[in-house]
């Protein structure tokens, strides 16, 4: 039962995590770069010069966004697996069908929760 509790308070910790640190605008500012990219190469209004300067700023940028990104996955992997100082059973509960379908419901249910709470 605790190793529920904890995967519970492991959702609710990377729920956080997620809206605190703006995963969504990260996702969007890559995607965005990566349009503006193609763009820029497949358009033949815009010189070989210009390309040649501005693909490598877009590189940088997706290369960051990218970074950040891979931060967030590592983040959401410790507070996970941090949980497992705890319980010796916690990492199969997490990867159990009872594991997965309790951490979506809970996860579903704080949304809710903390939407109604901030409105």
């Amino acid at each position: 039962m605790i190793d529920y509790v904890l995967l519970i308070l492991a959702c609710f910790l990377n729920i956080e995590i997620f809206l605190r640190f703006k995963f969504t605008i990260c996702v969007e500012s890559l995607g965005m770069s990566i349009r503006k990219v193609f763009h820029l190469i497949i358009s033949s209004a815009i010189s070989d010069h210009w390309k040649e300067k501005m693909v490598p700023v877009y590189a940088l940028i997706i290369l960051k966004n990218s970074l950040v990104l891979l931060g967030f996955l590592l983040l959401i992997i410790f507070t996970f697996s941090l949980f497992t100082i705890f319980s010796n059973n916690y990492f199969s509960i997490i990867l159990s069908i009872s594991g997965l379908l309790t951490s979506i419901i809970a996860s579903y249910l704080y949304l809710i929760l903390r939407n109604f709470l901030n409105e």
